[in-house]
């Protein structure tokens, strides 16, 4: 039987290796369970942001994890959904600790699945429900933790962020914890009514550092019987550049591509490079860059066809490419900066920040002049 990964790079799942993630978590799941009746506490409510495969749903998986693990927490994982405050009344119904029968006699047609009924009631009932069965959660010592994977600005989140906060206002045992890409964690908290958003625990999780990806190379290739030189070790880590989805993508096609015995040569990786740049493309970038702006496209175009050894493009080179002043792209580049697709370098130079971003832009330049 063929010895199994260590690296996994499909999304959502916690990997095996989770670097730089576990102390995150930990420290989340540590406030959170230490902090009262009422979780006074700033991680009370957090926002966990980052690029696409940088490991929120994974990150938001753990938490779950180790949360269900303690008595006195009740947690609802909600789809971001037109249902959604439907789906967290319903999720808290089948707590045995509820009696809410006498709820609903005092309202008229109001029934609910786990009596033989069905809702179909408006927001005052449904926020009249969720009171009722908080106030007996909190009789029982409950706490809810409510968890919403890549959120965005919608009527039903802003609808669930207002009830919340109401929640939290009765002094409820509530904490609510969501993922989304920047650009929609940032909409969401600058909503007019939603500004208490603005002052919740924001967890923007960073690119991994290279001596974690590095070692965690070293250690697992040579678990697996896999000889690894310090120049190949060095050579991953650099094709990575800290990226979560790609230093597991890499690790996977690495490991699948050699057997116990084998050394990790540099023809080995030359064999994988292509599917690797492929696979980035289609199950991450692809996505990254149809969510971004015209003005974006490009800006990163003019920085992808900028001569450049060392990868850094000076500002004047991509006003030049343009035809647009530098000031003109500033909005651009500190957006493309916020979501983790290029960085600041020296004064005035950008580069790209995630792996192979510069060959994906100019194919898919390349490749637009047969969009019929």
């Amino acid at each position: 039987m063929k010895e199994r990964s260590p690296f996994n790079p499909n999304f959502g799942k916690v990997p095996q290796l989770f670097l730089d993630r576990e102390r995150i978590i930990s420290d989340y799941v540590d406030e959170l369970t230490n902090a009262g009746t009422e979780i006074d506490t700033p991680y009370q409510t957090t926002m966990i942001c980052g690029v696409r495969g940088s490991g929120k749903t994974s990150v938001l998986t753990g938490i779950i994890d180790q949360i269900e693990q303690h008595d006195d927490w009740v947690v609802v994982d909600l789809l971001n959904n037109q249902l959604i405050i439907n789906n967290l009344i319903e999720n808290l119904q089948m707590q045995p600790e509820l009696k809410l029968k006498s709820f609903f006699s005092k309202v008229d047609k109001i029934k609910t699945r786990h009596f033989d009924f069905k809702l179909v009631a408006g927001n005052a009932t449904q926020i009249g429900l969720l009171m009722e069965i908080f106030k007996q959660l909190k009789a029982h010592h409950k706490k809810v933790l409510i968890a919403i994977d890549e959120v965005s600005s919608t009527p039903q989140i802003r609808d669930l962020a207002m009830i919340y906060q109401q929640l939290i206002r009765q002094r409820f045992g509530v904490a609510l914890v969501m993922t989304g890409l920047p650009e929609n964690i940032s909409e969401l908290q600058h909503n007019k009514v939603l500004t208490f958003l603005l002052r919740s625990n924001q967890l923007e999780l960073p690119f991994l550092h290279g001596k974690s990806i590095e070692q965690a190379f070293r250690t697992n290739f040579a678990q697996g019987g896999r000889r690894i030189s310090d120049e190949i070790a060095t050579r991953l880590t650099l094709m990575t550049r800290g990226y979560a989805y790609a230093f597991q993508l890499l690790g996977y096609l690495v490991w699948k591509s050699t057997a116990p015995g084998d050394e990790i040569s540099a023809d080995v990786v030359n064999q994988v490079v292509n599917e690797y740049q492929d696979t980035l493309a289609r199950k991450a970038y692809a996505l990254v860059y149809q969510q971004l702006t015209a003005g974006d496209k490009e800006f990163l175009r003019a920085m992808a066809m900028s001569e450049s050894e060392d990868g850094q493009v000076k500002m004047a080179e991509i006003a030049r490419q343009t035809g647009k002043p530098s000031n003109y792209w500033s909005t651009y580049r500190k957006r493309l900066i916020k979501q983790q697709i290029i960085k600041d370098e020296a004064y005035a130079y950008v580069a790209f920040k995630l792996p192979y971003f510069k060959d994906f832009v100019l194919e898919e330049q390349r490749i637009a002049k047969y969009d019929f």
